[in-house]
């Protein structure tokens, strides 16, 4: 593309893929059916909410392992697909950042998979930040000490990425704090978000409690759907 244009990239594992996802989830819901399912509903809210986004395209970074299956039936269409690359967390979003840059877009947004309730709005602030001053990166911080978006711009597809992924803490509490002090060590600028919470545990699970009312049914349906159908087995635990 000969302009550079804002894409969102959602990181994401296949919900039919051979590793059952949200493995953290198995004391309160034991049921590897019901956690596929539950990560599908959250994957389908993630990219409906995306789509909302003006002018932004939208791609989903896929582990490798994972495979491609059930991606289209929670909207995500072949061309969207993208493969991570790399062996640790870092590595693969490094590598996403510079797939993406090398196809000609800018900035690049990247959120996780697991943020049903996540506003629209998170993400176009930060695009509307990284499309007004390059030498930044735009962090989304997490309740639990990592992050839930990391957004960066480039003036040329062969501009250097930025060393924001190695010796970074990932998935832990230090994670947003590594990677400020990373971005320091880069010489860039650090735009705070508004903190969000992803659903990885029991703890971010009963956050979506809400979601039973109607307004929590507009805000992420598909998973409101999935919650619902999964009262009963909740309620036991």
């Amino acid at each position: 593309m000969s302009d550079p244009s804002p894409v969102v990239v959602v990181m994401a594992r296949s919900p039919l893929g051979a590793r059952a996802p949200k493995s953290r989830l198995v004391g309160v819901l034991p049921n590897e059916a019901d956690r596929r399912r539950l990560a599908a509903a959250f994957l389908e809210d993630v990219l409906a909410t995306c789509r909302t986004v003006d002018r932004a395209h939208l791609r989903v970074a896929h582990t490798v392992d994972g495979g491609t299956d059930g991606f289209e039936a929670v909207g995500a269409t072949p061309d969207q697909l993208l493969p991570q690359r790399g062996d640790s967390l870092g590595d693969r979003e490094r590598g996403v950042f510079e797939d993406l840059f090398g196809a000609g877009f800018s900035p690049v947004v990247m959120i996780g998979g697991d943020l049903p309730t996540l506003p629209a709005t998170q993400i176009r602030v930060a695009i509307d930040h990284l499309q007004t001053d390059q030498n930044q990166v735009v962090l989304g911080p997490s309740e639990d000490g990592g992050y839930h978006l990391i957004g960066l711009a480039r003036s040329t597809a062969r501009a250097a990425i930025p060393d924001l992924f190695s010796d970074i803490r990932c998935s832990t509490e230090w994670t947003y704090t590594d990677t400020v002090a990373a971005a320091e060590r880069c010489g860039l600028d650090v735009t705070r978000l508004a903190t969000w919470y992803d659903i990885d545990d029991a703890t971010g699970l009963a956050r979506l409690a809400d979601l039973a009312t109607e307004k929590g049914k507009k805000q992420a349906p598909a998973t409101a759907r999935v919650l619902e159908a999964l009262d009963a087995a909740l309620r036991q635990t």
